[in-house]
């Protein structure tokens, strides 16, 4: 199991346990730092994720919804039971390694990294050892196999904060070094400037290869040859360069090669980063970058069918993506947290990114939109164009006319229409889509309103009708409903449980198309348009956020727009939790398992504290998204409750 299964079951826990309970508590020396991950990371990284401090978020938990939610007097009872369960569960890889969960939580002080790498060409063997090996076709094709496994593997790099005189810290590496020792692993010093690297590599030679190194309680550990040991000698040059700037005469730094550039120096992370910052001034708690063209390079790559595969994404285009990432900072009095996301593509948008065809649309909310609804969501697209591309990427690979033959042609026997003639060019490209909640709480709870904006209504209602005349009775049943024609659809039935029945139905309002599962939502819909019940537009926390993220926008007009209420979300998870459905279907699944069976013991528990006393926690939250000339943008914003 040692090394590699251990040190993902230690970040696994470190990563979360920050954001797992709001009783952590720790100190740090202000005045030490450490270099960024970026600037240590090689430029040719895959994928990133960065926790600026650790001890900021840990700060922050209380302050947030959820952190105050679970810190109330009649929760935590209910929290100190889960965090139990939780502690229990971490038992068995806290055994092996010597530390409890509270130990554990307490490792990371600072910055905490993770970065998936490309990993190291293989090692070349001696011509001993390739005296030694068959020559037979089975083992030349293995080696062949083997070899382009190593070429194209993955590494993994951990950076770790965690301060100086950790002895939480310390004791873990102790514990690993002797589990290394235990499974006769081979241990390396090597020594890198100021930097001594440790080396576990396993008696063979074939298998996993750990590296790392301390320097002021700042832990790099790297899975793969080679990993940790280009980090510390990054380290030692960052090291160098300071230094040198504060020495007495300025020196001309030398153009840095390929394989000395940092991730920090790539085109691709700083462009997507510069865009993942917004209007903030301050430096995001969280950050993340993928390379997913890269990590799907090698994948193919290390198969044996890159003949075939490779040329299939070529014609999708997608070596087009440049890099994703994102960043999350922490808010003010209003804002609770802003979110950003950065999605750089290389123009032109063509073969699979022909289907992303955004449009800039009036986001504002319909009149018939209820104020009650949980989300609402307005979408602009260009159906049109986006089909026809659909179109050319099916035909590339199924032939010639297949794809009218999925999706035109069926249409056109079942219901006398066409979808590229009649439905497309009568849609304006705006789509908004609702939910409202609905009692009891199941998995879904929550009913769904979609409604298709047209062009001309008269031309849009006898496409209706024609549909009508075609489909089946039973799934176009119509009822007057305040003075309008609804079709519903005839009512499934579900043996399962804790599911709600959907009550599907399709009508023409105003200029929408409008589809419902459910009689309740529609009925609320018809009761906002006809101004019996309060306007999403006119809500005082539509109207709140809506001014927040104005300030997001930074001059741009959206072609995406959600706005949600967070409680509504969370009230059917606690209500869920709390439901004795949910216990019996945690024992029924988890069989003989005491983990299970105390799981289910504390959701039937008669103690749970009403909802309505905790919404109060809770308050509303946005989406925003917006397309330009080289990639695609989209944010998020989270208020703080009002007291």
């Amino acid at each position: 199991m040692m090394p590699i299964a251990c040190l993902f079951a230690v970040i696994s826990c470190m990563v979360v346990a920050p954001v797992a309970s709001a009783q952590a508590t720790a100190t740090v020396d202000d005045t030490r730092t450490t270099v960024p991950a970026p600037k240590l990371l090689p430029s040719g990284t895959l994928a990133y994720l960065r926790v600026d401090d650790v001890n900021d978020i840990r700060n922050d938990w209380g302050e947030s919804s959820l952190g105050k939610m679970l810190e109330d007097p009649k929760m935590r009872p209910f929290v100190s039971d889960i965090y139990q369960i939780v502690s229990d569960l971490f038992d068995n890889v806290g055994d092996e390694l010597g530390l409890t969960l509270d130990e554990l939580r307490s490792l990371p002080q600072g910055q905490l990294a993770i970065a998936l790498l490309e990993g190291p060409p293989p090692e070349e063997k001696t011509d001993e050892q390739k005296a030694e090996e068959e020559e037979d076709d089975d083992a030349i094709a293995r080696r062949l196999q083997a070899k382009r496994r190593q070429q194209n593997s993955f590494a993994v790099a951990v950076m770790i904060d965690a301060g100086p005189n950790n002895k939480e810290m310390e004791a873990l590496v102790e514990r690993l070094m002797e589990l290394a020792e235990k499974n006769r692993m081979i241990i390396q010093n090597e020594q890198i400037g100021s930097i001594e690297l440790t080396r576990l590599v396993r008696q063979r030679g074939d298998g996993d290869v750990i590296e790392w190194f301390e320097q002021d309680g700042f832990y790099v550990i790297g899975a793969g040859r080679t990993i940790a040991q280009s980090i510390a000698k990054k380290l030692n040059a960052a090291e160098r360069d300071t230094s040198q700037s504060s020495g007495r005469s300025r020196r001309s730094k030398p153009t840095p090669s390929a394989e000395t550039e940092t991730l920090a120096q790539n085109a691709d992370f700083v462009a997507v980063m510069s865009r993942s910052i917004g209007a903030e001034a301050e430096i995001p708690q969280i950050t993340f970058f993928v390379n997913p063209y890269g990590i799907a390079k090698r994948i193919i790559a290390r198969s044996g069918s890159a003949f075939f595969i490779a040329p299939i994404v070529q014609d999708l285009g997608i070596e087009k993506i440049r890099g994703i990432g994102g960043s999350l900072f922490r808010g003010g009095e209003i804002v609770e947290s802003i979110g950003h996301m950065h999605v750089l593509i290389d123009p032109p948008r063509d073969g699979f990114f022909g289907v992303l065809r955004p449009e800039d649309i009036q986001v504002s909310p319909p009149t018939w939109v209820p104020a009650d609804a949980a989300s609402f969501t307005c979408v602009g697209w260009d159906v049109e164009t986006a089909f026809e591309n659909v179109g050319k990427i099916v035909n590339r690979f199924a032939g010639e006319g297949k794809f009218d033959n999925f999706t035109e042609k069926p249409v056109q026997e079942r219901f006398d229409v066409s979808l590229k003639e009649e439905v497309f060019p009568l849609m304006t490209g705006r789509i908004v889509t609702i939910q409202r909640y609905q009692l009891p709480a199941t998995w879904n709870s929550m009913a769904r309103a979609i409604a298709i904006e047209v062009k001309d209504a008269k031309e849009a209602q006898k496409l209706l009708e024609k549909v009508k005349a075609k489909a089946p009775p039973a799934r176009m049943k119509p009822e007057v409903l305040r003075g309008k024609t609804v079709y519903f659809s005839e009512q499934r039935k579900f043996d399962q449980p804790g599911i709600r029945v959907p009550e599907s139905s399709v009508m023409l309002l105003d200029n929408w198309l409008m589809l419902c599962d459910s009689r309740e939502i529609l009925l609320q819909v018809l009761r906002a348009e006809g101004g019996e019940i309060d306007r999403l537009a006119d809500d005082e926390d539509y109207v709140l956020l809506t001014s927040e993220l104005g300030a997001k926008l930074e001059g741009e007009t959206p072609f995406l727009f959600q706005f949600n209420r967070d409680a509504e979300t969370y009230r059917i998870l606690y209500e869920m939790a709390s439901s004795d459905e949910t216990a019996q279907s945690i024992e029924n699944r988890g069989g003989d398992n005491p983990i299970a069976g105390r799981v289910a013991e504390l959701m039937r528990r008669d103690d749970w504290p009403d909802w309505d006393d905790l919404e109060k926690y809770f308050s509303v939250s946005g989406i925003f998204g917006y397309d330009e000339p080289g990639g695609i943008h989209i944010g998020s914003l989270n208020l703080r409750p009002i007291e």
